[in-house]
């Protein structure tokens, strides 16, 4: 019996464990994401930041579910709430996608209002949500 059975421990929001995401190309596979792993408890918020093209985007994209062919997750697994999505029909997915768990893309002029303050924009989605 692990710990989480045998208590009240919340599981976190959201945990990567081991993710590589790979492109398949002419010259063969290109690993664009490598072994990532990561933990959010509730209430707690986490930032990916680094180099442009260090893997950013595709990590949010394979969390979410969202990599399209050529790409695929190759190994690992993405936890929300315990639950692997990974694997999960599509219309499972589309349930959680933007209603349970989301993004904000990188291009911050196509993605937030910069007159109106984040918390703000935040809210609206949820809202916009029915939460």
């Amino acid at each position: 019996m692990s710990l989480l059975e045998s208590s009240n421990v919340t599981p976190p929001t959201l945990e990567v464990r081991n993710l590589c995401t790979t492109f398949h190309t002419r010259a063969g596979l290109l690993p664009a994401v490598r072994d990532v792993s990561l933990r959010v408890q509730p209430g707690r918020v986490l930032g990916l930041v680094g180099e442009s093209g260090s893997g950013k985007s595709v990590t949010g994209f394979s969390i979410l579910g969202l990599v399209d062919a050529p790409g695929r997750i190759s190994d690992g697994q993405v936890l929300f709430k315990g639950r692997d999505l990974i694997g999960l029909a599509p219309a499972q997915l589309r349930e959680l996608q933007g209603n349970r768990i989301a993004m904000i893309f990188q291009d911050p002029m196509m993605t937030l209002n910069p007159v109106l303050r984040v918390d703000t924009q935040m809210i609206e989605a949820v809202r916009a949500h029915g939460r």
